[in-house]
């Protein structure tokens, strides 16, 4: 293994040659989820379905990287860092993940417009999805597209979620781009070590479920299957996912299989955040897959305005499953957007939490270093809301997010002041 070259150690990001997310649904990709999705050109896609991970954008994205720029889209690993110089960002945990630490010199050296097979895929056949997350969009899940072509747009600059700037989605069974994969997969499986399957919601789809059953009868050892679920799907879906789990365990054509699912805060707090939750149904599911195949459940924590109040709550639940056995861990990413779910815009009596939480990470011997390490950048941005933002983009955003909330209990029939007491006199 050798380091990245000392002049782009500021700059290099493997995931810009190795990962890639892929959006079939609206035609977009991107190289890891904080860069804005950008599309694909169909033309070039049909010709060359390596075009699916190699996009012209993302190319000149390397070509930057090698010469020592910062791409703009890559601002959520450089904020961190800016803030706190010896912060672990998703870009410096990424070069030294096992599918690019060993190839880190391969990718230097190389020409920045060579076309590379990802070693960590994660794709998105559909935004079908039972859930309507406040965080979320049409773009993501089919509920919010009914929603917003039903009732039109919030009254927020957030273009997400304004009729006239939605996608046309481009359904699972018609769709150019899904057609491109299916001939390219067997050319790049070989050298996939991770593959992560999300949506919308993946157990509703039925790509996914072709998607099981090729790599039950394609061995790669190396392989890493993730699933991203919320859970909370039929029971016909449920039983469907379990049945192909245990084809695919029995299979022994892969190296391992991890299900990853969602959790920003917990109780009441957490299904107005994801609406659509049902948090005794979420952790009914969790201790039912450790149960029937006691695989590793990864949960994603999207820390934004409204995830600290319950936040230790979560923690403690955390804490109780591993006590039972199931093989559980959390990794929390801060909410960037929409912009108004910035957790910097919070008031100032929001501290007491977030000491209180930072106090209980530091102390405990319960969490898992990857709990503690991105945990700590949640609290370091928090601690610079006074440096790094604006008086004037605070009132604005939080002006943003009281617009967004009104509408968004109207048209669930819920209450925000209700089930966020603590944030009662704020909004």
């Amino acid at each position: 293994m050798k380091t990245i070259p000392i002049q782009l150690e500021h700059s290099f990001c493997a995931a810009k040659w190795l990962k890639v997310t892929m959006h079939f649904g609206m035609g977009e990709n991107h190289s890891c989820y904080h860069p804005p999705i950008h599309q694909w050109n169909l033309m070039q896609v049909i010709k060359n379905p390596s075009k699916l991970h190699n996009t012209d954008h993302k190319l000149e994205r390397r070509r930057e990287m090698l010469t020592g720029e910062r791409p703009e889209e890559c601002n959520y690993c450089w904020q961190i860092e800016d803030i706190d110089s010896v912060a672990i960002s998703d870009r410096k945990r990424f070069n030294n993940e096992s599918w690019a630490v060993d190839r880190i010199t391969e990718l230097v050296e190389s020409p920045w417009d060579k076309h590379y097979n990802p070693a960590y895929l994660e794709l998105s056949f559909s935004n079908t999805c039972n859930f309507a997350c406040s965080y979320c969009s049409p773009g993501q899940s089919s509920k919010w597209e009914q929603e917003i072509r039903r009732l039109g747009s919030y009254p927020v600059d957030d273009p997400t979620v304004h009729k006239d700037k939605m996608h046309k989605m481009i359904l699972e069974e018609n769709n150019p781009y899904i057609d491109a994969f299916w001939r390219w997969l067997p050319k790049m499986y070989n050298d996939l070590e991770h593959l992560r399957i999300t949506g919308g919601e993946p157990l509703a789809t039925r790509s996914f479920m072709k998607l099981l059953t090729y790599v039950a009868n394609n061995e790669n050892k190396k392989l890493n299957l993730s699933i991203n679920s919320n859970l909370c799907v039929p029971d016909k879906n449920l039983q469907m996912f379990f049945n192909k789990a245990k084809s695919l365990l029995s299979a022994n054509s892969i190296n391992s299989l991890t299900v990853y699912t969602s959790m920003d805060t917990w109780g009441e707090q957490a299904e107005y955040i994801r609406n659509g939750l049902d948090i005794k149904r979420w952790e009914y599911t969790v201790r039912q897959i450790h149960t029937l195949f006691a695989i590793p459940i990864r949960v994603m924590v999207t820390f934004g305005v409204m995830s600290i109040f319950n936040f230790r709550q979560f923690i403690d639940k955390i804490v109780e499953l591993r006590a039972d056995g199931v093989d559980i861990q959390f990794n929390i990413a801060r909410l960037t957007n929409p912009r108004q779910f910035d957790l910097r815009i919070l008031p100032d009596s929001a501290d007491v939490f977030f000491q209180s939480v930072n106090k209980s990470m530091k102390d405990s011997d319960k969490m898992k270093r990857v709990e503690k390490e991105t945990w700590k950048m949640i609290f370091s941005y928090w601690e610079s809301r006074n440096t790094t933002m604006t008086i004037d983009e605070k009132f604005y955003l939080t002006d943003q997010f009281s617009n967004f909330i009104k509408e968004y209990d109207r048209r669930r029939s819920i209450s925000f002041h209700n089930i966020f007491p603590e944030l009662a006199s704020w909004i």
